[in-house]
């Protein structure tokens, strides 16, 4: 199993349909403020870890993530350019597109409907939080494809929480995530400080934006399409 996919993924992955990765801190990559350049470095180590779970890279389908709270379906057909003015993305069980969203100190969200395979990734940070993107995914999902959330499983990643940031999102999150009907004990939360260790992480705030950025993937695996 990769090194992307810590244990806090496993509620996810132990599913075989499943291909959910959280690629962290890479060694050697210099960091800047300029985070296209940054990105820009980061991206051939990031499409190995696609390459290696089997993933087109031209399958994968990112946001522009713009801090709020808007959501996009995206499928097969399409282009890795980001979807513009989006925050979080969606698919259908089928589609063998890869989800993708960066962070460094906001948390990627997870969503996964064990009945219909539908899947989501989301950017929610402090504004995308407060606007509740969480519960607009799920309501997108409902409408778009009729996924249930009582059907659902959430994980959230590494970000940044108290005390080295004010806000606790990972709580808002949860709690947006149960409004939204997940039960609690659907949803996992990975409980670690992206603030708190940067030799594992990239950290916006503690590096004062020199800094990089992880990816969270969310994709199906080859092995099950159909």
């Amino acid at each position: 199993m990769s090194k992307y996919s810590p244990d806090y993924l496993k509620v996810l992955n132990d599913y075989p349909e499943n291909f959910a990765r959280f690629i962290t801190r890479i060694p050697g990559v210099p960091t800047t403020t300029d985070r296209a350049a940054v990105i820009a470095a980061l991206t051939p180590m990031h499409e190995d870890v696609l390459k290696e779970g089997g993933i087109a890279v031209k399958m994968l389908r990112r946001a522009q993530q713009v801090h709020g709270n808007k959501v996009a379906l995206v499928g097969d057909i399409g282009c890795s350019y980001p979807v513009e003015g989006v925050d979080a993305l969606f698919c259908g069980g089928k589609a063998d597109c890869c989800l993708g969203i960066y962070v460094a100190d906001c948390a990627a969200v997870w969503i996964y409907d064990t009945v219909s395979q539908s899947r989501a990734l989301i950017h929610s940070g402090k504004q995308g939080t407060l606007q509740n993107i969480v519960g607009e995914t799920l309501k997108s999902m409902y409408k778009v494809l009729g996924v249930h959330a009582e059907n659902c499983l959430a994980v959230i990643s590494p970000c940044i929480r108290p005390p080295h940031y004010e806000v606790d999102i990972v709580t808002m999150i949860k709690q947006e995530l149960e409004e939204a009907g997940i039960a609690p004990e659907n949803i996992t939360d990975s409980g670690l400080d992206t603030a708190a260790d940067l030799d594992t992480f990239y950290s916006y705030r503690i590096e004062k934006g020199n800094t990089g950025r992880m990816l969270a993937l969310f994709g199906r695996t080859p092995s099950t399409a159909e």
